[in-house]
């Protein structure tokens, strides 16, 4: 099993000419969704159609008003049936599910919203990951996003797939190289990040389960 360097251009392929459902569209903030890099208007411009879904109520109005076709609900229970009858081809949740109370209802919830032979698309951090494994040798805990809830291994996420109905048909190590992230505002932090990138790289080329991240499609069982 190999690893992936990218995640985005994974995702537009995956949505190219198919009716998807993008959850956690605002990505954090409103100040996001200006910014060239924005997934959902990448989606938008490549899907046969889009709908996005965020709990940030003052961003999805925003974004309603400026013409968008995004919905405001919790991604643990949201009923988008009544407006897409259809369903989706495509669900896309792109670090989302490790900020979840509840990952399992999230994904039976996005399963009664696929339409027949329509996949869901997971990305979310490795807890296993030689970069979190690193962090705390050094720190003495992993640096990980204060708002993160759970973390998965590889293994624990086929079994919560398992248990919520869904089979997963593809799955992919990930690490991305980070340097020229708005983050790291200086050389010296582009330097580090990319100093990084490489030993995360030469690590997972040895054992792939080094790893930061996973991409996982799944299809209901």
């Amino acid at each position: 099993m190999s690893f992936r360097t990218e995640k985005d251009q994974f995702i537009l392929d995956r949505c190219r000419g198919r009716r998807v459902l993008d959850v956690g569209c605002v990505n954090h903030t409103l100040a996001a969704t200006e910014l060239e890099d924005w997934r959902h208007a990448q989606i938008k411009a490549v899907a046969k159609s889009v709908a996005g879904l965020d709990y940030e109520k003052e961003a999805v109005e925003a974004l309603r008003k400026r013409g968008e076709n995004v919905f405001c609900g919790d991604a643990q229970n949201f009923d988008l049936t009544k407006e897409f009858p259809d369903g989706f081809e495509v669900i896309v949740a792109s670090e989302i599910i490790e900020h979840l109370v509840s990952p399992g209802s999230f994904i039976q919830c996005a399963r009664r919203h696929l339409a027949p032979g329509g996949e869901l698309i997971v990305t979310t951090p490795h807890a296993c990951g030689y970069a979190f494994f690193l962090e705390t040798l050094i720190f003495g805990e992993e640096k990980i996003n204060d708002d993160h809830t759970v973390s998965f291994t590889g293994k624990q996420m086929r079994w919560l797939m398992k248990k919520c109905g869904m089979v997963v048909s593809e799955f992919h190590w990930l690490i991305q190289d980070s340097s020229n992230m708005p983050v790291h505002t200086t050389v010296g932090a582009r330097i580090a990040a990319k100093i990084f990138f490489w030993l995360q790289c030469i690590a997972a080329t040895i054992r792939p389960y080094f790893s930061k991240e996973m991409i996982v499609v799944v299809t209901p069982a």
